[in-house]
């Protein structure tokens, strides 16, 4: 048993011991604090389909935090802080920090109130659930601090050119799934020690007509390539609707996405590029084009776009995407000092795209600093705490 000091949010001192790694068999409620320091063995292990809850732990791992798979779990994570470590391993070996949950074929994930630190993030494959008994995705009031895919380069350092494709929510293959939410979570990605695709990614992924995967009112802040000088970065903000598809059955489709703050998300902020009946409206995308430091950023891009990046139209499996009344501010100072490049619509049908804004002239880092000031406020006004609730 190994123990961590960490300082509270008051300043106070507090010990933590950290117990070997858990497989829960059994559902029930869980409370600890468990860590793993193989790269190959996750912290937790969740073998069943019975219910089980995870609340006010403490998690670490070398590699992935939380595991489950092929079990038809119905888990829930609540109050629960998670912390990546480096897996301390040499780059041919390719181990990179670990999912703080990694699940495939589930019937049932609710994730609420927990904080994500160095991890790389939530990767979600192949509902299994049956809406008639509320089995469903629940993403809420989270808190994630740097979602990371770079590899380890041995102990204690990461690659500053390799890295693997990750998320703060990945939904692969999640298809035909009813009240799915991803809602009220503080994403925070710094320049140089994080690495993040799109932090949220609907790849292959939809709800229904009558009930729509929501993304809304969630704080996203940075992305940026391993090293953010360089001019090469497909990452972003959030895509709505990603992945090809040969059938409409496959596609990503019947997702809303609003009322975001996208902030500082280089490359993008908020994308379409595959799908299917997708809106996209009331969104804040801002980006000054500027490392913190100043320095602009290669990989800047634009706010706002529909593509159809992989040829879906011929398929028949990409339309009916609405994009309208975002507020899009997207600097490119390399192009010049009051350059912008807010949106891009190649692709969107006729009187889909409408009604969005520009924020003239140029765009600052006290633009995107003012972001955060208003997401504060926000919580504030509905009330909502994001990450663990001390009691």
């Amino acid at each position: 048993m190994l123990c961590l000091l960490i300082v509270s949010p008051v300043g106070e001192a507090q010990t933590i011991k950290y117990d070997k790694p858990i497989v829960i068999r059994k559902g029930g409620t869980y409370r600890g604090n468990w860590q793993s320091l193989d790269p190959k063995v996750p912290a937790v292990t969740v073998a069943t389909s019975q219910k089980v809850i995870i609340e006010k732990s403490n998690i670490q791992s070398k590699g992935t935090l939380i595991y489950t798979a092929f079990t038809s779990a119905n888990l829930t994570v609540r109050n629960t802080r998670g912390v990546a470590l480096n897996p301390d391993r040499p780059l041919k070996e390719y181990r990179y920090p670990g999912r703080f949950l990694s699940a495939e074929e589930f019937k049932n994930i609710v994730l609420e109130n927990n904080e994500m630190i160095g991890t790389s993030g939530i990767y979600l494959r192949a509902y299994k659930g049956q809406a008639k008994l509320g089995e469903t995705i629940k993403i809420l009031r989270n808190k994630a601090l740097n979602i990371d895919g770079r590899y380890s380069m041995g102990k204690g350092q990461y690659s500053d050119k390799e890295y693997r494709l990750v998320q703060f929510v990945q939904f692969n293959a999640v298809r035909k799934i009813s009240g799915a939410e991803i809602a009220w979570n503080q994403v925070i990605n710094e320049p140089g020690k994080s690495r993040p695709e799109e932090n949220i990614n609907m790849y292959l992924s939809s709800g229904v007509p009558s009930s729509r995967i929501k993304i809304h009112d969630n704080y996203i802040q940075g992305a940026y390539a391993v090293n953010p000088r360089v001019s090469t970065y497909a990452g972003g903000g959030i895509n709505a609707g990603d992945g090809s598809a040969k059938t409409v059955a496959e596609a990503a489709g019947h997702i809303l996405v609003y009322r975001n703050e996208v902030v500082a998300t280089s490359n993008n902020g908020i994308a379409v590029s595959a799908g299917h009946d997708i809106e996209v409206y009331n969104n804040r995308i801002i980006a000054s084009g500027y490392l913190p430091s100043g320095a602009p950023i290669p990989a800047q891009n634009v706010g706002l776009y529909v593509w159809d990046a992989r040829g879906d139209k011929a398929r028949k499996t990409f339309f009916n995407i609405t994009v309208r009344d975002n507020l899009v501010a997207w600097g490119n100072p390399l192009k010049g000092r009051d350059i912008q490049n807010p949106t891009w619509f190649p692709d969107c049908e006729p009187r889909k795209c409408y009604g969005n804004r520009v924020l003239p002239g140029r765009i600052t880092l006290t633009m995107e600093r003012q972001e955060y000031t208003r997401w504060l406020a926000k919580l504030k006004s509905a009330k909502i705490t994001v990450g663990p609730i001390s009691k």
